[in-house]
């Protein structure tokens, strides 16, 4: 029988960090989506799944975003472009500050709405990432004419 060695809390967060890989920003993404600086852009990573609870179309968790939709990796996506406002916020805010804003917002929404949709929207940062994303749009409209 083989002694079992302690769990090292430090090397199961690694780990299992680790295995959340997802793809990158590809150059034409880095060029287009410049809301976000490039020294974050470079840390992000976009994972596809099935589906997401809610029917959310995607959900950012630091500076990896889980998309319930193929989005093309041409520079083009308002769903990416909404998600990446979302990695600034957590690095602005940091781990804690972020999420207790967001649900601060939302079950205060809630509490005074009763809806649920009512409230999602007007979480302030969901509100500065529809603004920054419709500002990226004009921007993108801008320099194609």
């Amino acid at each position: 029988m083989t002694a079992r060695r302690p769990l090292d809390i430090r090397t199961a967060e690694t780990a299992s960090v680790g295995a959340v890989i997802g793809r990158r920003l590809n150059e034409i993404e880095l060029d287009s989506y410049r809301h976000l600086p490039r020294s974050l852009a470079h840390q992000v990573r976009i994972i596809s799944v099935p589906a997401l609870p809610g029917g959310y179309l995607g959900i950012t968790l630091r500076n990896v975003i889980v998309l319930s939709e193929d989005v093309a990796n041409d520079g083009s996506s308002s769903l990416l472009a909404h998600e990446l406002v979302h990695v600034q916020q957590w690095h602005a805010d940091g781990r804690v500050r972020f999420l207790v804003r967001y649900v601060r917002d939302f079950t205060r929404g809630l509490a005074r709405t009763r809806s649920w949709s009512s409230s999602y929207r007007a979480i302030r940062h969901e509100v500065e990432a529809r603004e920054s994303t419709t500002r990226w749009q004009r921007s993108r409209q801008a320099g194609h004419q």
